[in-house]
C-alpha cells in the first residue's frame, strides 16, 4: 500500500494534523476564512522550501537564500524609488517590470556567486553560502541603513495579496510553479543531473556529466525562487527589511527533509514537499490560533528537525540489522 500511493505517511500526517487542530479549535480552525488564510500564506513558505531543495537535491544547501530574498526586495524597492524620483507607488507598469529585473538580476548574481565557489574552486557548500548569507545581510544593512522599506505600487502588491476566482493569487501561482518545477527535476536533463550528482558526485564527474555547470545551474534556479519569494513577501507585507523571515532559513530545511529529500542529496519528489509544507502551514496555524507563544512554533520547528533525524538513524539502523538478519539466514 505504501508503494502504490506515494507519500502516503505524509498524508496520514496531515490528517492527524488536521484533526488534532480541529479538536484543539473547532469553532476557528474548521472555517472557510481560515483555509483562506491558510492558502494565502503557504506560497511564502512553498517557493523558500523549493529554492532550497534544488542544492539539497544535488548534494548541497543554500544557507544563503533567505539573505537573497531580502536582497532581491530591497534592490527592487530601491530602483522604484530611483526610476520614480520617490514616488514608488505611482511607478508605470514599465517602470515595475524593469526594477523587478534588476531584483531577479541581483538574486541571480548571488546564487551565481555561490555556484561559483562550490562549482568551480571545490568550496564547500555550507561554508560558501554561509560567507554569501554574511555578504549579503551586510549589503542589505548598508542599503536600508536598517530602516523598513514601504510603499510600492498595486500591481507589485497583487502578486502577494491579489485575488482570482475567490482564492489568493500567490496560491495560483504556487500550484502552477509547483507542476513546472516538477517537471523540470523529473523529465529533463538537468533534474536528472541534480540527482545523479547527489547520489555520488564523482561518479556523475566520470559518466560525462558538467559538474561544475550543474551546480552553478542549480544555485542559479534556487536564487530564483528566492526572488519569487521576495515578490510575494513585498505584496503581503507591502514593505521589505533586512532581516525579514530570517527563521524561515531553518524551515525551508526542514520542510525539504519531512517531504522526503535525502539530507544526503540523491532523492526527493515535489509532492513530497508540497505535502509537508501543508503540514507545516497548518501546525503553524493552528498554534497560532490557540494564542501560543510565536516563538514556541520555532521550538517546534527545532523539536521536528530532531525527530526527524531520529527516525531516519533509527530506521537506517533498523535496515541493516534487517539486512544481517538475512544474510545470516542463508
Amino acid at each position: 500500500m505504501k508503494k502504490s500511493i506515494p507519500n502516503l505517511p505524509l498524508y496520514v500526517m496531515l490528517l492527524l494534523v488536521m484533526v488534532i487542530m480541529s479538536i484543539l479549535n473547532p469553532s476557528r480552525f474548521l472555517t472557510a476564512r481560515n483555509f483562506y488564510s491558510m492558502a494565502y500564506q503557504l506560497p511564502f513558505l512553498a517557493f523558500l522550501s523549493m529554492g532550497q531543495m534544488v542544492p539539497i537535491i544535488s548534494g548541497g544547501i543554500n544557507l544563503a537564500i533567505v539573505a537573497t530574498a531580502n536582497f532581491t526586495g530591497i534592490t527592487t524597492a530601491l530602483l522604484l524609488r530611483w526610476f520614480t524620483g520617490g514616488n514608488a507607488i505611482g511607478a508605470s507598469p514599465l517602470i515595475i517590470c524593469l526594477s523587478m529585473l534588476g531584483g531577479v538580476i541581483a538574486a541571480l548574481a548571488a546564487g551565481a556567486l555561490s555556484g561559483f565557489l562550490i562549482g568551480y574552486l571545490r568550496v564547500p557548500d555550507i561554508l560558501a553560502t554561509l560567507g554569501t548569507m554574511t555578504l549579503l545581510n551586510g549589503i542589505n544593512i548598508v542599503l536600508t541603513k536598517g530602516y523598513t522599506l514601504t510603499g510600492f505600487p498595486g500591481a507589485l502588491i497583487a502578486i502577494g495579496n491579489g485575488v482570482f476566482l475567490g482564492v489568493p493569487l500567490p496560491f495560483w501561482i504556487f500550484l502552477v510553479i509547483a507542476v513546472l518545477f516538477s517537471i523540470l527535476l523529473e523529465h529533463t536533463v538537468f533534474g536528472y543531473s541534480l540527482y545523479m550528482m547527489g547520489s555520488g558526485y564523482t561518479a556523475s564527474k566520470f559518466s560525462g556529466i558538467n559538474t561544475r555547470r550543474v551546480i552553478v545551474r542549480g544555485y542559479l534556479l534556487s536564487s530564483l525562487f528566492a526572488a519569487l519569494t521576495a515578490f510575494v513577501m513585498m505584496g503581503q507585507l507591502n514593505s521589505v527589511k533586512a532581516n525579514y523571515a530570517e527563521s524561515y532559513l531553518l524551515v525551508s530545511v526542514l520542510a525539504c527533509f519531512l517531504g522526503g529529500v535525502d539530507p544526503l542529496g540523491g532523492a526527493g519528489k515535489v509532492s513530497g514537499l508540497v505535502v509537508s509544507v501543508a503540514i507545516l502551514q497548518a501546525i503553524s496555524t493552528g498554534v497560532n490560533l490557540l494564542r501560543m507563544d510565536p516563538f514556541f512554533i520555532l521550538a517546534m520547528w527545532g523539536f521536528i528537525v530532531l525527530a526527524i533525524i531520529a527516525v531516519n538513524h533509527l530506521n537506517g539502523r533498523f535496515r541493516g540489522l534487517l539486512g544481517d538478519l538475512r544474510i545470516r539466514a542463508r
